[in-house]
């Protein structure tokens, strides 16, 4: 375990490697954030064909990163709350795990919405894969894409834990 005076000393650049750590622990680690890496990059390829207005991409890259921070919040919780009834079976931590989870739901139907209102802004559907319309969203999508697949595969930097369990159900209880 770290020292919290670590924590209170430590500089912008530690705060963000720690981040970066917790992003990919999450993605090796939790089901849903691969789920959501696969929508995200079926989301971008459609993007890219359609090509909608740079404003309806910005709002969709928006919302995709609401729906990760979600499943990260939601992935913290679970963890603290399993960590705190030290892994074992709560029926008020069953609760308090299966909030967040409905928290994380509601917005990936949200997000559903917005890429039904992004498609929406593509109207005429048209093949545009080759063509030079909305070339700044074109590189946006490209460099989110990118910046995705490297945090999904990036190896998973192993935290001195001596023992986690394999959780047992969906939510873990």
């Amino acid at each position: 375990m770290r020292d919290t005076s670590e924590y209170k000393a430590s500089s912008f650049r530690k705060s963000l490697t720690f981040a970066f750590h917790g992003i990919v622990y999450a993605f090796h680690s939790e089901k849903n954030m691969r789920r959501h890496f696969w929508l995200f990059n079926a989301l971008a390829a459609v993007e890219l064909v359609l090509r909608p207005p740079l404003t309806a991409v910005v709002v969709s890259l928006f919302v995709a990163a609401c729906m990760f921070s979600a499943e990260l919040f939601n992935t913290a919780i679970e963890l603290a709350v399993d960590v705190s009834v030290e892994w074992k079976h709560h029926p008020i931590a069953g609760v308090a795990k299966d909030v967040a989870a409905g928290a994380t739901s509601m917005l990936a139907f949200g997000s559903l919405f917005v890429a039904i209102w992004v498609m929406a802004m593509a109207a005429p559907l048209r093949f545009r894969l080759f063509s030079t319309v909305h070339l700044g969203a074109t590189w946006l999508l490209i460099a989110a894409a990118v910046a995705m697949w490297i945090l999904r595969y990036w190896p998973i930097h192993r935290f001195p834990v001596d023992h986690v369990p394999e959780k047992e159900t969906q939510d873990g209880v």
